[in-house]
């Protein structure tokens, strides 16, 4: 289930990207003005994407931790 999260979410971030760039180089072709100025409000993508990794596997490993130690008991 983890492996599947994890590919579903790569895959929607790698679409994004393709989107993204396919819509600058539309812009650019209709002569356009593309700045790369960072006017980003809020969290970037990429940070988005990594904090949801950070938690998928962190709380991975303290499940995976607590129902070890359940055992042990």
């Amino acid at each position: 289930m983890l492996k599947f999260l994890t590919v579903v979410l790569i895959l929607l971030f790698v679409w994004w990207r393709v989107s993204r760039w396919l819509e600058v180089r539309r812009r650019r072709a209709r002569g356009e003005d593309i700045s790369y100025e960072v006017r980003v409000k809020g969290f970037r993508p990429i940070t988005v994407l990594s904090i949801i990794f950070l938690i998928l596997y962190g709380g991975y490993v303290i499940w995976f931790v607590l129902t070890e130690w359940a055992d042990l008991l």
